[in-house]
């Protein structure tokens, strides 16, 4: 309950932050461009929304790693004194651990995620129209899973990382060297080796793929409902 709770809370503002930067980001790309997204600018796109989307949750997930972490149990009544106590503790920018690893994570992901699906949807040639709404949306759940599970495999190694750094107070990180991305990258590897940097990749490309694709075209079409952007 307090995982879905917390994942419930922090959803709403992470998925508003990346999604309203990604369409943002497009738009002004496709401009600037003569009305065309290109390549590099559906790539940027998904960079850029990775960071206000970082930003926007980065606290929520802090209060969820520390709520469910093993060595926090029966430290926190609830995620409100959970919060209480890390910032009065900590001091608030301890909401802030883990930005570091948060963007690489995000910035990874989302640029080759809503790069690929944008540059896919834009070329009739990879993409081409099957004049049926159901198969369409099967299709592009298909290929938005596909993609997620192939940009997990390039950030899932810097989300254990964000973890390790949100799951430990101040004086442990510091004790255990976890003081900065790539240097904790390389020494989970060193000491642990690489399945290490890969713990729970199975469920983590699923719940991004199929996740972050339905949400995508949940918000597309909503877009689409509501006169924001033109739409078949």
């Amino acid at each position: 309950m307090v995982a879905t709770r917390l994942g419930l809370n922090r959803l709403i503002p992470r998925a508003t932050a990346a999604l309203s930067t990604l369409e943002f980001s497009q738009r002004e790309f496709a401009r600037a461009n003569g009305g065309t997204l290109s390549m590099p600018g559906a790539y940027l796109s998904g960079a850029l929304c990775a960071v206000s989307e970082s930003f926007a949750f980065a606290p929520f997930q802090v209060i969820k790693v520390r709520m469910m972490a093993r060595e926090h149990l029966g430290r926190y009544r609830n995620s409100l004194d959970c919060l209480v106590q890390v910032v009065r503790q900590e001091g608030p920018q301890a909401l802030a651990t883990g930005l570091g690893p948060t963007l690489w994570r995000n910035c990874i992901w989302n640029s080759l995620y809503y790069g690929s699906m944008a540059t896919l949807a834009a070329d009739p040639a990879l993409m081409p129209p099957l004049g049926n709404p159901l198969l369409e949306t099967a299709r592009t759940t298909v290929v938005g899973i596909a993609v997620g599970v192939v940009a997990t495999c390039f950030n899932a190694p810097f989300d254990v990382v964000k973890s390790r750094f949100q799951a430990l107070l101040p004086a442990e990180r510091r004790r255990l060297g976890y003081t900065a991305t790539l240097p904790s990258l390389a020494r989970i590897y060193r000491e642990e080796g690489p399945r290490a940097l890969y713990k729970g990749f199975v469920p983590k490309a699923l719940r991004l793929g199929l996740g972050q694709t339905i949400g995508l075209m949940v918000f597309q079409n909503s877009l689409v409902a509501f006169g924001a952007r033109e739409g078949g």
